[in-house]
């Protein structure tokens, strides 16, 4: 979206900190992404996650990289320095790269390696051990193919359960950053190891690593973010969908908020359709939203309940798919009451994108059900995209009231008949918008 990259230009132009690895939510998909297809393409686009950690790629002992297969025949994504996954997989590349492709709340994009009982990470120890990192290892050849055929695959997820060998994993992450992979670390326990990875990780490349994403569930469901703060790496925290109802865990995000320094939020795991990840994303993206909009910038401000009653969300000018508004918080056909600022007009559309019919609103409405030529239109629970703009002047004609009225009864544009309209309000009769002077 480009307001949303605006946004986020102009916050870093001020000197702040990478957004992106600073807050927002993230979510682990497993095989599921590749066996569903594409309709798990378009729900994660839509959903409102800012961040997805594909899992996971597991490090075989002659150096292959493989995914779980998942009962597909073959799960081998690159070998001998080649990318062969699009065997197995032919739409694999084009389904990851749609994750980011216009209209979509994903802005990030981590590969998983290590999990519970994984061993890569051990492999990973004995293949530096015996080849080193350099370029004719295994490891550099085939991580290197796998960037090249997925450059939009941004950063790694360390996942280690196992191996906890500081030195092996430091040359392989310095050896990731060199490829262009970004670390993240998805500690639950060993609190030693973790830190001393991430020490003289970013000792040899500032910012190699770049976010700690606490586990608050399983082995760590008794963790306190406060614990796990390493260096000043921002900090996320998780929890899993079937852990709690999801109140439960939005209120304990927004308590790990304010007061254990967390900046962010993360849920394991998509692994089927049991649970709303809209719903999910827009209400941890509420808690942690990586582009806020200031008062300052705001144009308007919509509401989740009638009376503005509910959450609210403001919105700078600008056009909002609805995979936008998600990354900014606001629920799929969630908007039920709307203010102004003056001088700026809303065109509401029920479609995912901002095309075809819709509804322009140019002053606050507390219900967003009006009359447009006598007939109840129903906005209400219904938009999932939004146009933002200043009200034009172009074309509007300045009669009289008094002149309008002779002509033809006067409607606001909610099509509301109007018998006294105020001093520059823009009216409608006979099928033309005009703005009073009287």
């Amino acid at each position: 979206m480009k307001t949303r990259l605006l946004l986020l230009l102009l916050c870093l132009s001020f000197g702040m900190s990478d957004l992106l690895a600073q807050a927002g939510s993230g979510v682990y998909v497993g095989g599921h992404i590749r066996r569903a297809r594409p309709n798990t393409i378009t729900t994660l686009r839509n959903s409102g996650f800012t961040y997805v950690i594909l899992f996971n790629v597991n490090v075989e002992e002659n150096g292959d990289l493989t995914v779980d297969p998942g009962g597909e025949a073959g799960g081998t994504i690159c070998t001998n320095g080649t990318y062969v996954f699009n065997k197995v997989q032919p739409n694999y590349i084009a389904d990851v790269k749609n994750l980011k492709t216009e209209p979509t709340s994903i802005e990030r994009i981590e590969i998983c390696i290590g999990g519970w009982g994984n061993k890569s990470y051990a492999r990973i120890r004995d293949l530096i051990n015996s080849q080193g990192t350099g370029e004719e290892s295994i490891l550099y050849r085939n991580f290197k193919a796998l960037k090249e055929a997925l450059p939009e695959i941004d950063a790694v997820n360390n996942d280690d359960e196992d191996a906890y060998d500081a030195t092996s994993a430091v040359k392989f992450h310095a050896m990731m950053y060199e490829l262009g992979y970004k670390t993240t670390v998805a500690p639950y326990t060993n609190k030693s190891y973790w830190n001393s990875l991430v020490t003289q990780l970013n000792r040899q490349h500032a910012g190699a690593c770049d976010r700690v994403l606490i586990q608050c569930y399983d082995g760590g469901a008794y963790n306190n973010p406060s614990d796990w703060k390493l260096g000043n790496l921002p900090l996320h925290a998780g929890r899993t969908n079937y852990q709690t109802d999801m109140e439960t865990s939005i209120n304990q995000m927004q308590s790990w908020k304010n007061n254990n320094g967390v900046v962010g939020g993360f849920v394991w795991v998509y692994n089927d359709e049991t649970w709303d990840l809209n719903k999910w994303a827009t209400a941890m993206n509420r808690v942690f939203p990586a582009h806020p909009t200031s008062a300052r910038d705001a144009c308007a401000t919509v509401y989740s309940e009638t009376n503005y009653g509910g959450y609210a969300v403001m919105l700078p000018e600008g056009n909002f798919s609805q995979a936008d508004l998600a990354a900014l918080g606001i629920t799929k056909s969630d908007i039920e009451s709307l203010k102004l600022k003056e001088g700026y007009q809303i065109q509401l559309f029920v479609g995912t994108t901002p095309r075809g019919t819709s509804a322009t609103f140019t002053e606050s409405s507390t219900d967003l059900v009006y009359l447009r030529a006598g007939k109840e239109a129903n906005y209400r629970n219904r938009t999932n995209s939004i146009v933002i703009s200043k009200i034009p002047e172009t074309g509007i004609t300045q009669p009289t009231v008094s002149d309008a009225e002779q002509a033809a009864p006067l409607y606001n544009l909610k099509g509301q008949r109007v018998s006294q309209p105020k001093e520059g309000q823009i009216i409608i009769t006979n099928g033309k918008k005009v703005k009073t002077n009287r």
